[in-house]
């Protein structure tokens, strides 16, 4: 009785700090809101997934031990939980997308809230005092064993929902990341390395709370008991609430005529073009010769690698092209990313400096443009196989 008691008190606890944290978060947000230029996705997004989060502690708390709430309520907040991971889906993409909107094609997110509703309906439709379980009542077998299906099936849907969604969002963070190196030079603060530990964090916790709800169906003991419980129920609306209030997505509006993305189906791409990017693109083999002379004398004359927060198109503005233009010319004709381009010229230059002068190294680092001394190491052995410090030991005369 005892144990019993302090698992309540824990559970209770849990419930209420996570309800506190939310609310909290779900008032920044929309100060957020007021406050933030379109586009507002990341923050709609998020505004949701609280929104569906409070609603999942308030009915925890409506139908606890403790309290007794509306009958006729009772069960249909599980109809919204696929809300958790539609919205963490929206989020993603808003922070990965450079002009993120809403297509006709987003109605298929509608798919699992209506999966949900069709899985539970056999319950729902019973009186809520009976569905409650205040009153007993004259439900039919069949309809006991509908009920008992429509349970095992929600789950399912759940489990499915977990996992193409989480793919999803994966996809999307792998996607992200190879778009930036198209369109910067300095990759601090656009990887979004945070939102993999929070993606992963959301999936981790989702996992363990359907393998916990389906052990206690067959018998099992609770997984979340005790302190156990007041851990689950807070360290997701902490943790996500955290970078929820303080996140921007990385990519400007211009890069969306330049990059991939994952939101939109693709269009079928010529055989000679590597992506669909480029499939509008009227630039000849003579053109792409012309334009890679041309961007080879500007960067030797300007040295322009050595601008720290040069982007693809500060670079498409020096050369006189249209970025989409830069960004095929980079990707077909002188087969590397916007970023490897640049930090190569930028190591080369880093050379001659460690040969020809004795600055340190993390100024020569500086001088040619990189903003972190791991950054420059790494590019560095990339591209002479040698350590700074290797390279001037063995070229300096």
């Amino acid at each position: 009785m005892m144990e019993i008691r302090e698992n309540l008190y824990w559970e209770h606890l849990g419930l209420a700090g996570a309800l506190a944290v939310s609310v909290f978060v779900l008032l920044g947000l929309l100060l957020r809101l007021r406050d933030t230029h379109p586009p507002r996705m990341h923050i709609w997004a998020m505004i949701a997934f609280f929104t569906v989060n409070i609603c999942d502690g308030l009915n925890s708390f409506a139908y606890s031990d403790r309290f007794v709430g509306p009958a006729g309520l009772y069960r249909w907040n599980d109809v919204i939980i696929p809300g958790f991971m539609v919205a963490l889906y929206f989020y993603v993409r808003a922070l990965t997308s450079a002009a993120p909107k809403l297509f006709r094609a987003d109605l298929v997110h509608l798919l699992p809230f209506l999966a949900g509703l069709v899985c539970l309906a056999p319950a729902l439709i019973l009186p809520g005092d009976l569905r409650l379980g205040l009153v007993e009542g004259d439900v039919s077998e069949g309809h006991r064993a509908l009920i008992n299906t429509g349970e095992t099936a929600f789950w399912i849907v759940w489990v499915i929902t977990l996992t193409v969604y989480g793919a999803i969002c994966i996809r999307r963070l792998i996607l992200h990341k190879r778009n930036i190196r198209d369109v910067f030079s300095d990759l601090e603060g656009k990887t979004l390395r945070w939102l993999d530990a929070l993606v992963a964090t959301i999936l981790i916790i989702a996992a363990v709370v359907i393998t916990d709800e389906i052990g206690q169906m067959v018998g099992q003991r609770p997984l979340r008991d005790g302190i156990w419980s007041l851990l689950f129920d807070v360290i997701m609306p902490v943790s996500f609430g955290i970078f929820a209030l303080r996140a921007n997505p990385p990519l400007p509006e211009w890069t969306g005529a330049v990059l991939d993305d994952a939101s939109q189906p693709d269009e079928p791409a010529p055989q000679d073009k590597p992506s669909s990017r480029y499939a509008r693109s009227g630039l000849t083999d003579a053109d792409m010769d012309r334009l890679a002379a041309r961007l080879e004398k500007r960067m030797a004359a300007g040295q322009l690698w050595r601008d720290h927060g040069l982007n693809l198109r500060g670079l498409a503005a020096e050369i006189a092209i249209p970025p989409i233009h830069l960004s095929e010319l980079l990707n077909t004709k002188v087969g590397m990313s916007f970023y490897d381009y640049v930090n190569q010229c930028r190591v080369r230059d880093a050379c001659d400096l460690l040969i020809h002068s004795n600055d340190t190294i993390i100024e020569i680092s500086e001088a040619v443009g990189f903003n972190a001394k791991s950054t420059f190491n790494t590019s560095f052995k990339k591209v002479t196989d040698q350590t700074p410090s290797q390279w001037r030991a063995t070229h300096k005369p």
